[in-house]
């Protein structure tokens, strides 16, 4: 294969990974009264504008739990209600599977953010383009002008209570920035959200 088909290669798989969507937990709060060892059986419940956002994000963030060791479940698959679930209906839910916990998870909001990215310089790599590209990689070098980005962030909130007494023992909110789609906002989010529960020490 050539270097220039090479070249092309590497900066194409740059330009995908730099697509990927990424997603922080900038916030985050827990119970400092909280000594227990972690939850081990958590119900998993998603607030969405309809049954199928909810399905997917159950789905999703159950599944990152379960990869993190605990048993997670949707709570779709026991509360299939589509309107408003009662108290009543959510412990009941919860007795039936001996969960120990429960996340609620929603959407706060959308917001755009717009920053300036300032220029910067950078040298040309000095092993692409042969004799002629090796010998200017010393002395060329590519100015790329300052610009203006605009951001789109979806921040969501994770709350998790202990099961026994309705405690709020975790709460963060997670921010995706410039997801492609709903789907890729969940897949993103729930991701993070888990691996911060996991961090944070209350997955048992």
């Amino acid at each position: 294969m050539k270097k220039s088909s090479i070249l092309c290669c590497w900066v194409l798989a740059l330009a995908v990974s730099a697509c990927g969507t990424v997603t922080k937990v900038p916030m985050v709060w827990q119970d400092p009264a909280y000594a227990g060892e972690g939850f081990a059986r958590i119900f998993v419940i998603g607030i969405g504008e309809n049954d199928g956002s909810r399905r997917l994000f159950e789905d999703h963030l159950a599944r990152e739990l379960v990869k993190r060791g605990v048993v997670a479940e949707a709570s779709y698959s026991r509360l299939p209600n589509t309107d408003r679930l009662t108290e009543g209906a959510i412990q009941e839910a919860m007795l039936g599977g001996n969960f120990d916990a429960v996340t609620i998870s929603h959407l706060i909001g959308e917001t755009q953010e717009t920053k300036y990215v300032p220029p910067r310089s950078y040298t040309v790599p000095r092993t692409y383009g042969g004799y002629y590209g090796y010998y200017y990689s010393h002395w060329d070098v590519v100015h790329e002008p300052g610009y203006y980005k605009t951001n789109t962030i979806v921040r969501l909130e994770t709350n998790l209570y202990d099961a026994q007494n309705a405690a709020l023992i975790w709460s963060g909110q997670s921010d995706t920035m410039n997801p492609n789609s709903v789907a890729d906002t969940i897949a993103s989010a729930t991701q993070a959200v888990a691996k911060q529960l996991a961090k944070d020490g209350v997955l048992r």
